[in-house]
């Protein structure tokens, strides 16, 4: 019984065998079936972009024979020979180049099993369509290397992107950078367009960015001073305004546009000294400002430039301390006279003095010989330069005897008598910062001690206490 069953199944198996060694003869005879596909740029379809705040995303499509035996690649390549030679010959007018560097794709596109087309998309700066907006912009991609042996369509490699400006975005919503008064003058005047500080002014230039404000960039700042000659020889600046040295000024070069932000500062700053040095010769400062190399969007045509002029009169916010070069005042002495050349006389002795400072008597005398002990009268003349601005208190009130004190040929104190130490002996008076007065103090000796001390104070510049008038401040008479 065991051995029928065996040549049962034995008999099967080479059944089995058989039918299998016939199906393959079949198949061998059929014809291998050829999967290479050819592939086309099929363009883009600028219909389908879409502009954003800072990108405008263009997609573009290639085409296979047939469908996909296999999932594969095609390479791309940034390709503007295509556009250049059409821009030369004419095809395509108005139109401008978009550079590289303005547009960010994938190397490869993913062509999917069983799929007969594939896309991708390009994604151009917004600045890039802003900067040549009223134009076409062009580029081009060329394919290149498709994958398991598929291969290019000839004369169909080049795919041609070309974009009207005005269809994608408004001249509205340009993002334009300015700067505030771009364009024109920006005066700085007494208490206008600055902020002062004890080292100085700092004058605020803002920046502007027009449109929707994106994600944060930087802009340069230039400064062109060689211009400022050429400003006011076509009088479009006074003919006092001078260009400041890079040492007298600071001014920020590099600004940051945060993200969301429509505005960002640029701080010039102007110490005090340079006021100063040129608060005689009422000197203007001009700056010509400019705009450059924004890292995002563009620069207004016009207003990204600004002329900035700073008036002298700003220098009337500026109290601190003028330090002078002065060696002194003349000094008259009148021996045996009370009453200086009343009568004509000349006087004894004439000498400068570095301040009117004589403590008493003892010291008067050791360092004035030859001058009466008593009767006798001083004069000292010359200029003060007053190192701030406010009212002054003059004081001669440590004075033996008497006192006479004129500012700019005006008596503010007159007690020229034989009495001393008089603290009435005061005057107040508003005088100028950096400003020369004349000024002459007489002294009056009869008899016994002498001294005179001419001290100051200006409550309202914060100088308190009264105090000699130092010898930087006084500047003799001829």
């Amino acid at each position: 019984m065991m051995k029928k069953y065996s040549y049962v199944l034995l008999i099967g198996l080479m059944i089995l065998v058989a039918a299998a060694c016939k199906n393959n003869a079949l198949d061998d005879l059929k014809p291998i079936p050829n999967t290479d596909r050819d592939i086309s740029g099929a363009g883009a379809n600028t219909g389908d972009a879409t502009a954003g705040n800072e990108i405008v995303k263009v997609p573009f499509k290639i085409s296979l024979s047939g469908p996909a035996t296999k999932a594969f690649q095609v390479g791309v390549t940034f390709n503007n020979d295509t556009v250049t030679k059409l821009i030369a010959n004419g095809t395509l007018k108005n139109t401008v180049m978009l550079p590289a560097g303005a547009i960010d794709y994938n190397s490869v596109i993913n062509v999917a099993f069983g799929s007969d087309t594939a896309t991708s998309v390009a994604s151009i700066r917004l600045s890039a369509i802003e900067a040549n907006y009223g134009k076409k912009v062009a580029f081009a991609f060329k394919l290149t290397a498709p994958g398991k042996g598929n291969q290019i369509k000839g004369g169909q490699s080049n795919i041609l992107v070309v974009l009207d400006t005005k269809t994608l975005i408004k001249e509205t919503d340009i993002h334009y950078l300015s700067l505030l008064n771009g364009g024109g003058i920006m005066d700085v005047d007494y208490q206008k367009n600055y902020t002062t500080s004890p080292a100085g002014i700092t004058i605020p230039l803002t920046v502007n960015l027009a449109g929707v404000p994106a994600g944060a960039f930087n802009v340069s700042v230039k400064l062109n001073m060689d211009t400022i000659a050429d400003l006011v020889s076509k009088k479009v600046l006074p003919a006092n305004t001078i260009a400041l040295k890079p040492d007298q000024f600071n001014i920020d070069t590099q600004i940051r546009v945060n993200s969301n932000a429509s505005t960002a500062v640029i701080r010039l700053s102007i110490g005090w000294p340079v006021f100063d040095a040129n608060i005689v010769a009422n000197k203007r400062f001009g700056f010509v400002v400019s705009l450059v190399n924004p890292t995002k969007h563009i620069l207004h045509p016009t207003n990204s430039r600004l002329i900035v002029l700073v008036q002298p009169e700003v220098n009337l916010d500026n109290n601190s301390y003028i330090t002078g070069n002065g060696t002194g005042l003349k000094a008259e002495y009148f021996s045996n006279n009370q009453l200086l050349d009343f009568d004509g006389r000349k006087p004894d002795l004439v000498q400068i003095e570095p301040t009117i400072d004589w403590p008493n008597d003892g010291v008067w005398q050791a360092a004035i010989p030859g001058i009466s002990h008593d009767n006798f009268s001083t004069r000292w003349t010359g200029e003060f330069l007053a190192p701030v601005r406010g009212e002054y208190v003059f004081w001669q009130n440590e004075w033996d005897d008497g006192s006479r004190l004129f500012i700019d040929g005006k008596a503010i104190i007159n007690d020229f008598t034989t009495e001393w130490d008089k603290d009435s002996r005061n005057a107040k008076i508003f005088l100028e910062r950096g400003k020369r007065y004349k000024i002459e103090a007489d002294h009056r000796e009869n008899v016994g001690g002498q001294r005179a001390r001419l001290t100051f104070e200006v409550p309202s510049a914060g100088i308190n206490g009264r105090r000699i008038i130092p010898q930087s401040q006084l500047f003799p008479a001829p």
